[in-house]
């Protein structure tokens, strides 16, 4: 057992190089990272230069795609493609509300940032409504999801280098790396650390999506090959294997089982979805509006070196589900199909680790694209990690500390307490993760993505309302004390709506009615309605209408029209209603190209000119030895000290 132990170790020596290659260049992007945040310090005060950034829009679209694919997109869709089979077509819609819901906020976030000088992610939140109480429930809204999301990837990590290393470096010591790498990047680069590795990142994950459906059609066959019942790739084996490592042999008659062709072995799957199937994808579609209100999205607005720049992510986003979450479909629907004729270890292994150690058993070639997938996974999950690490540290320090409990805190303190809030999030994630169980992960997932929900009436009728501070902070209160009832107590309508939804739901209410009876605050000193639409008329903004068609198309494209359980007719490998909401989803990207065609971003005459007034402004800040960070709501940036 010791050689054959021994033996497998020394056929992963290169996944182990090509990994080990990878960390390398990291390092050395990070310490590249290094040298730009000592010299934007120098310009800009420490500040800026650890927070924030100015990057154009080849570089911002690859951190905001590796921000928006986490270590789920590779790991966790093929497991749900395994189980849920065409369901899982969710997710490339899912991309698309998420920028349906950019398009509604980035365009007057980013040019806000620009005109009030805005680096934290809840910076408007103090500049629109000017109370401590309301900056810091935003802040708890925001921190507590993204501790639970870091500790959710910090344990897929483990879990990868677990696999990886055949548990020769179990659980503990995978999440104390990972908590180490992550916490150096930050350190020595800060956001500029984060983005450039992210780009890196992005590239790994790009290059990966891109050869993933070929690489598995070659070997597998294509959806519409392998799907039918019958098809060419039909084989029977035995139920039972007497050795875990050793697949089932063929064999003839009734008790075999079907492999290779997805219709035979999983039948269910081409069956009309339940009714509360359709309601998880309706309410699943409709949950992630809440997705660019959280803090490390929030901030790729303001990174954006031009408004120009954010419109050109924005178009790529779009793109980016097709590309990114179609091969994490067609692994867990490959598993699904070759499931019963593959060894028990690989039977019982997740959808990503059974499809890679079956292919690395077919060549060399094979061989070396899982060893690519492998940095894949691991970009996706350290990528939005970091990315998340750095809105919590950014919160922490910006708006918890500097902007509400210590405002005369030093430039340089505020660094440094960045950093020890990163410490202390990751040794909070660690704990997190290490006592987390399948029991808890319903709850937890619900807890957060209620949390998030909270957020959207501050964020979308704080740009486009006069709605008072008071009608928010009262929707924020009842919609986390009605998620903690719903969460401890049960939902009864839980098959239906989520717990996050009818949370969700009453924070609307309540804002809703509130507004009804409370008039805005009036304080000249804040940011209102009319200053937030004079700071937009050197742009166009993008229709309205065309996005509120994309979220409507989204959710209408949900399977409501048919009779449960009836077998659908196969399109191209898809069931009809799959291939119905496939197309739906294209038709929604198209109306997202023209929402973002017909967005008019200021000339870069004026934008290069707002953005040398907010560098003034701060190197203003820094000769004078001030903060950067005040409870004085940002103002907009002068032209002289």
């Amino acid at each position: 057992m010791a050689f054959a132990a021994e033996e497998t170790q020394e056929g992963n020596v290169v996944l182990y190089i090509v990994v080990g290659l990878y960390l390398v260049l990291l390092t050395a992007i990070a310490k590249l990272a290094h040298s730009r945040k000592q010299k934007a310090a120098a310009a800009v005060g420490h500040v800026q230069a650890h927070f924030s950034g100015s990057f154009g829009s080849l570089t911002l679209a690859l951190t905001t795609f590796s921000t928006v694919y986490s270590g789920y997109t590779v790991t966790g869709i093929p497991d749900e493609a395994f189980t849920m089979g065409f369901v899982s077509l969710r997710w490339v819609g899912a991309t698309l509300v998420i920028v349906a819901g950019m398009l509604l906020l980035y365009p007057r976030l980013r040019r806000l940032s620009v005109e009030r000088n805005y680096t934290s992610p809840f910076d408007f939140i103090s500049d629109r409504f000017g109370t401590k109480r309301l900056r810091l429930l935003c802040a708890a809204c925001g921190v507590v999801p993204m501790l639970l999301y870091i500790a959710v990837q910090m344990v897929a990590f483990a879990a990868m280098v677990e696999g990886m290393t055949l548990q020769a470096i179990p659980k503990t010591p995978s999440m104390l790396m990972f908590c180490a790498i992550i916490i150096t990047l930050e350190m020595l680069g800060g956001m500029n650390s984060v983005v450039l590795t992210d780009a890196i990142q992005c590239a790994v994950m790009l290059c990966s999506f891109l050869l993933t459906p070929f690489v598995l059609g070659v070997e597998y066959g294509f959806l519409p090959q392998m799907a039918p019942a019958d098809c060419d790739y039909l084989i029977h084996v035995f139920a039972n294997a007497s050795d875990p490592h050793a697949a089932p042999g063929a064999c003839l008659g009734n008790d075999c089982l079907p492999s290779g062709c997805l219709a035979a072995v999983r039948p269910d799957f081409y069956n009309f979805p339940s009714r509360s199937t359709f309601c998880d994808i309706l309410f699943f579609l409709f949950n992630m509006l809440a997705a660019p209100v959280t803090p490390h999205f929030v901030q790729r607005a303001y990174l954006a070196k031009t408004d120009a720049d954010l419109r050109i992510v924005m178009g790529v986003m779009l793109v980016a589900p097709f590309i990114a979450q179609p091969p994490g479909i067609v692994m867990g629907l490959v598993k699904a199909a070759n499931n019963p004729a593959w060894p028990p270890v690989d039977q019982e292994a997740t959808a990503f680790s059974g499809v890679m150690a079956q292919l690395k058993l077919v060549g060399v070639l094979q061989y070396v694209f899982v060893s690519i997938m492998t940095c894949c996974a691991l970009a996706a999950i350290m990528s939005t990690a970091d990315s998340a690490l750095m809105g919590v540290s950014s919160v922490i320090s910006n708006d918890i500390i500097s902007g509400t409990l210590l405002p005369s805190l030093s430039s340089r303190n505020v660094v440094r307490v960045g950093t020890l809030a990163s410490l202390l999030a990751c040794t909070a994630s660690f704990f997190l993760g290490n006592s987390l169980s399948s029991v808890q992960m319903g709850n937890i997932k619900s807890f957060n993505g209620g949390m998030m929900m909270q957020l959207l009436p501050a964020f979308g009728m704080g740009l486009y309302t006069n709605v008072s501070e008071r009608s928010i902070v009262l929707g924020i209160i009842v919609g986390l004390l009605s998620l903690l009832v719903l969460v401890i107590c049960g939902d009864a309508l839980g098959d239906y709506v989520p717990d996050i939804s009818l949370s969700a739901f009453m924070n609307f209410l309540t804002v809703g009615i509130a507004h009804t009876f409370m008039h805005s605050d009036g304080n000249s000193k804040l940011l209102d309605l009319n200053t937030i639409r004079g700071a937009m008329t050197s742009s166009k903004e993008p229709r309205m209408a065309l996005i509120v068609l994309m979220l409507g198309l989204a959710l209408v494209s949900t399977p409501w029209y048919g009779s449960p359980g009836k077998q659908e007719p196969v399109i191209f490998g898809f069931p009809r209603w799959g291939f119905i909401q496939l197309g739906a989803f294209i038709l929604v990207f198209a109306i997202g190209v023209m929402a973002v065609l017909l967005w008019q971003p200021p000339s870069a005459k004026e934008s290069s000119k707002d953005s040398s007034s907010q560098q003034q402004d701060d190197i203003c800040g820094v000769a004078h030895g001030q903060s950067t960070s005040s409870t004085e709501p940002p103002t907009p940036s002068a032209t002289k000290c």
